[in-house]
């Protein structure tokens, strides 16, 4: 009977032992993240244009639109967002916590001002800032989630998870070559985003995952290196009379058929 109870004893403890998170020793989760952040701080600010695509919606009803962004910086920037044959539907520009978006079709323009994500209250499913797509789009990831991390765990797949100290937080999952290709937001319970990159090392494609439902890809089609933009290049200038209201009017139109897949 004695055998019998230290068995389970044992067995229990075997149990509780598998079932604590494996940890990375210091320094070589620290050797990890210092390849991340210099791999990020390694790419300088510079002017860019993107033409990218994005998918996003719900599993059976998506829509797809194509996106220009460009900008010199991360302080000032444009996006014009087109869907069917380079129908423009929104022109937006952001500019430190300020926000514009543009209706062509509607000929109304909403403003907005402050830290939150202004970009998932016009519909467009990205739990970041403009200026923070951008930045995440041209390789520079620790200008969102920061250069410093609370804690580190060893994933199955050999890549080294980091909680971060960021205001971002959530976990964000490093591979041996410095490469973040993973972001979990709130211990699953939020965002999920997987990258993948390109021959020259930036990130190519970013998908997104919503425990609602909620589905993104992103995809880089071209990059461009132009020459600096000028003010004017910059601005979104609204037609005379246009009305300027606030962005919580901002009522989203219901999914097009002709846009879903």
């Amino acid at each position: 009977m004695k055998k019998i109870l230290c068995l389970i004893v044992l067995m229990f403890m075997a149990s509780a032992c598998a079932r604590q998170p494996s940890t990375v020793p210091p320094a070589d989760s620290a050797d990890r993240w210092q390849a991340f952040v210099a791999r990020s701080e390694a790419i300088k600010e510079a002017p860019y244009l993107l033409n990218a695509s994005l998918r996003f919606g719900t599993e059976g009803d998506t829509r797809r639109v194509t996106a220009l962004l460009w900008g010199n910086d991360n302080r000032s920037l444009r996006m014009d967002v087109m869907a069917g044959i380079g129908a423009v539907v929104a022109k937006i520009w952001e500019s430190g916590d300020e926000f514009l978006v543009y209706s062509p079709t509607e000929n109304r323009a909403f403003f907005h001002q402050g830290s939150n994500k202004p970009l998932l209250r016009v519909g467009v499913p990205v739990p970041f800032a403009l200026d923070e797509l951008a930045a995440l789009l041209n390789g520079r990831l620790v200008t969102v989630f920061g250069d410093r991390y609370s804690g580190s765990q060893a994933l199955a797949n050999g890549h080294v998870g980091f909680t971060l100290s960021s205001a971002v937080g959530g976990l964000l999952e490093i591979d041996a070559q410095g490469q973040a290709v993973a972001w979990q937001e709130n211990g699953g319970r939020g965002w999920s985003m997987a990258i993948a990159y390109d021959e020259a090392g930036l990130p190519r494609r970013v998908s997104l995952r919503h425990p609602n439902g909620q589905t993104a890809v992103l995809l880089v089609k071209e990059r461009q290196a132009p020459a600096p933009f000028n003010t004017e290049q910059l601005s979104l200038l609204l037609p005379d009379s246009t009305p300027v209201l606030p962005l919580e009017r901002l009522r989203l139109p219901s999914n097009n058929p002709k846009e879903r897949s």
